[in-house]
């Protein structure tokens, strides 16, 4: 590695580090508390940084959804580190984007992996290979999640899954030109605690939008979400907006994809957020409701 990229890396963890011993990552004990983190990618990258975000249950358990850039591993581990996380009890992959798994095998270097959520989707690059040797070097279980399954994170909290289908039809003369197909495949999950709920769906497009409220309608609603595809207008369709209908949303990317994005949130009602701007962001619920949202650096147009 060459000396100046060594340094700059470096540099990264320290600041990273620095950020980290705020009260943004400090825990919420009795509380779930959602960290979105702000990763960032050298210049020379030509991928997004990606999205991760921990999540902590009000008894403690550990839930990891994507890990990020390989470039962005460091800070997710020292964002990890900084949470005092021992293991993690779940990783959730969305999908097989190397912006989304591609820090996973060296975060499981690091932590014991108690269970690991993925789709079936199939997908033959290098990034994907890496994080399906790590599952399988370091033993960990596997399950296979699509629509209708549930599955528990710690106590109070129950993990409802609205995509991908049962069945995965793929496109003619995959996996060329298979980026929309594979983010129409991610991992959508609602999480209830209480009367409170939380929404991710990793990168779906407009299209899969359109085929999860034409099934599900207001079954969907959540008072947070994670922006689709990083807030870009690919995705987040005003019709999705209008039935997601959140109260807080958090995009988590390096740029602002789409000002019209943000614009139909806000005008929506939503309090949005945008990690390049706001920072690590942490959403704090209890189950009745109520929350709180603190960022690392300046709020932006809220």
């Amino acid at each position: 590695m060459h000396k100046r990229r060594f340094l700059s890396i470096l540099l990264s963890i320290v600041v990273s580090i620095s950020l980290f011993a705020s009260t943004q990552l400090s825990r919420e004990p009795g509380k779930l508390a959602l960290y979105f983190l702000d990763l960032e990618v050298s210049a020379q990258a030509v991928d997004k940084s990606g999205d991760a975000t921990i999540l902590i249950s009000p008894e403690g358990k550990v839930m990891l959804i994507d890990s990020g850039h390989p470039e962005t591993a460091h800070l997710v581990l020292a964002a990890l580190e900084a949470l005092d996380v021992q293991a993690i009890d779940i990783f959730v992959a969305t999908h097989p984007h190397i912006d989304h798994i591609g820090g996973f095998p060296q975060v499981a270097a690091r932590y014991p992996v108690k269970q690991v959520y993925r789709s079936n989707v199939e997908y033959d690059t290098n990034t994907n290979k890496a994080a399906l040797s790590a599952m399988k070097q370091y033993n960990l279980p596997v399950t296979i999640l699509s629509e209708g399954d549930s599955f528990p994170f710690g106590e109070y909290i129950k993990v409802d899954v609205y995509n991908p289908p049962l069945e995965i039809t793929y496109p003619q003369n995959y996996p060329d030109n298979a980026t929309q197909f594979i983010n129409n495949q991610s991992l959508a999950l609602k999480l209830t605690y209480g009367e409170s709920t939380a929404w991710f769906s990793g990168d779906l497009y407009m299209a899969q939008e359109r085929a999860l409220i034409t099934k599900f309608g207001e079954k969907l609603q959540s008072d947070v979400a994670k922006a689709n595809h990083h807030g870009g207008d690919t995705s987040n369709s005003l019709r999705w907006i209008r039935t997601i209908n959140a109260k807080i949303v958090v995009a988590m990317h390096d740029q602002l994809d789409s000002m019209t994005v943000y614009s139909n949130y806000k005008r929506y009602g939503a309090e949005y957020h945008l990690t390049l701007n706001d920072g690590l962001i942490k959403v704090v619920m209890d189950d009745k409701k109520n929350y709180q949202v603190f960022d690392t650096k300046d709020s932006w147009m809220n």
